[in-house]
């Protein structure tokens, strides 16, 4: 994913299924993609869990044992451990372990958290609810309208404020946690219905000279001010931002984080091959869409973990495309840019392969260029190695290439590299698609890579129609517009034979003790490899 917000869709996503045939009933952008399964008798394999281990440069397929429990007959309050759906039993203490790093930091301070809003698509409607990642990170409390505090000098260290399970609050919207759950489930030392938060605050904000607040939180600002002064407390208290800290903590990733996002990835990769298998001329963009947002539903992943990129022919050439509504084409190729999310986790993983089932010589040049920058950064992705140089050592190559290509007239000209080179690399991944955590992209090479960090690598290249056209609007602050205008002669006839060809490649990594391991390792990605998985049987066609 080169760079998407979070996107959600309808909880109960099925796909139409006939023997031989899909039919798939849709409506496009925020409206349900109704579908029905009507074979339920087919048997699905459990999404297996293998990955590569890379030491020294070297591949070793390292299986890992299957590290997901489901359990959908809990019933009492207390047995309740399940977070956001009741798939995946929450490890007691990992929570409560990341609060007390937290309470390390303020020492004798406060910390004051909200909930994410509750964002209303009309009058008696709303999004599907997403909890703040923050938030979620330190209490895994899935609900709106919820404030917590962090007391690191009191007894009772971990308050919350949330919404009552009232008796027609079950009628309309479900179960709620209450005040009850909060304790019982998610471990708080004391709660509180919300609407006492007015009148309790002041309590525990009494005698405190530093209160933490992530200072986005305006309005939960201006309320604490309020309620200090109606109360009389002086001096004011300092206000800190912890976020800094939080988000240099959600880098590292603990071993539960690991173990949702390899569950993630696994799907993800399972439905790019059901992808693969699948994809033909005559099909729509939405069509590949669904099958893979199938997949993950059906392995227990409840959505997308952000906006799926399915671009074929020359919307491949689009970086952020999101239509996903052309009709393909043979000879075309088709860009999958997508993530399954388990348990607020997400994958991030793209393939690029042809409509046709063959690259055709000019795709393959260009994918088999993207393929070994791809892989020659992969081998820079090790403790100790700044987080910017596998982007420089996948530049590299791609320049390199391109030259030999003839796309380029000078390997060394910056205005000629930046054309070709759109973005940086590698993000980090983890509660968000591109998660939280500084690269140090200003000093050097970044910020040395250390275990437990999880990052894309995908460079891509992307040579659209038109994109010739304002080279002189773009870079003629950089070069002469007679050297432009040079190129531009000289490359033009060799950049008309690649014109609509767009091949992006991304895994997930993460940054072991000895070196890393390529957490998607299982979505084909060698011409070979992907040229043979479309030769084999769909589940939901006939080609």
């Amino acid at each position: 994913m080169v760079f998407k917000y979070a996107s959600y869709f309808y909880r109960n996503m099925i796909i139409l299924l006939k023997i031989n045939h899909i039919i798939i009933h849709f409506m496009r952008k925020n409206i349900l993609i109704l579908m029905i399964a009507i074979i339920p008798f087919i048997s699905w394999n459990n999404v297996s869990n293998h990955s590569y281990l890379v030491n020294d440069g070297k591949n070793n397929s390292t299986p890992h044992k299957e590290i997901y429990k489901t359990d959908h007959q809990t019933e009492s309050l207390s047995d309740r451990l399940w977070v956001i759906s009741n798939f995946v039993k929450i490890p007691k203490d990992v929570y409560a372990k990341r609060r007390g790093k937290l309470m390390d930091y303020i020492e004798g301070g406060i910390a004051i958290f909200a909930s994410a809003e509750n964002l209303g698509r009309r009058v008696g409607a709303h999004y599907e609810y997403k909890q703040g990642s923050d938030f979620y990170y330190l209490t895994g409390f899935p609900e709106p309208n919820a404030f917590f505090l962090l007391i690191p000098d009191s007894e009772k260290k971990f308050i919350m404020f949330v919404r009552q399970n009232y008796p027609m609050a079950k009628v309309w919207t479900g179960n709620r946690y209450g005040p009850e759950g909060a304790k019982k489930i998610f471990r708080a030392d004391e709660a509180f219905p919300i609407n006492q938060l007015s009148d309790l605050l002041p309590k525990y904000l009494k005698g405190t000279k530093t209160i933490y607040l992530n200072p986005r939180d305006k309005e939960l600002k201006e309320k604490i001010i309020s309620f200090l002064e109606e109360s009389n407390i002086d001096p004011m208290p300092e206000f800190k931002n912890p976020t800094p800290f939080i988000h240099e903590m959600r880098l590292f990733k603990d071993p539960f984080e690991i173990k949702q996002l390899q569950k993630a990835i696994d799907i993800t990769c399972e439905s790019h091959i059901e992808a693969y298998k699948t994809a033909k001329p005559g099909m729509y963009e939405y069509e590949i869409e669904a099958i893979t947002e199938y997949i993950y539903r059906k392995n227990g992943a409840k959505r997308p973990g952000f906006s799926s990129i399915v671009g074929s022919g020359p919307n491949s050439t689009i970086l952020h495309y999101e239509e996903n509504n052309r009709k393909m084409k043979e000879g075309d190729l088709l860009l999958m840019d997508i993530g399954a999310e388990w348990e607020r986790y997400t994958a991030d993983v793209t393939r690029t392969i042809p409509v046709s089932g063959k690259f055709t010589k000019e795709q393959r040049e260009i994918y088999e260029l993207v393929l070994e920058a791809q892989e020659e950064a992969i081998k820079e992705m090790i403790p100790g190695k700044g987080v910017q140089e596998a982007h420089n050592r996948a530049s590299e190559v791609i320049v390199n290439g391109l030259y030999k290509l003839g796309l380029m007239t000078d390997k060394n000209s910056e205005w000629q590299k930046k054309f070709y080179i759109l973005y940086n690399n590698s993000h980090w991944l983890g509660l968000d698609v591109h998660d939280v955590g500084k690269y140090g992209r200003g000093k050097g090479t970044g910020r040395p890579l250390k275990p437990g960090m999880v990052l894309t690598i995908e460079p891509g290249i992307y040579l659209g129609k038109g994109r010739l056209d304002h080279l002189v609007e773009l870079f003629g602050n950089r070069a002469p517009e007679k050297e432009i205008k040079a190129f531009i002669e000289t490359v033009e006839p060799v950049y008309q034979k690649y014109m609509n060809i767009g091949v992006r490649i991304e895994d997930d990594v993460l940054i072991t003790e000895t070196g890393h391991i390529v957490l998607s390792a299982k979505a084909p990605k060698t011409v070979d490899d992907i040229e043979r998985t479309m030769t084999e049987k769909s589940r939901f066609i006939d080609k």
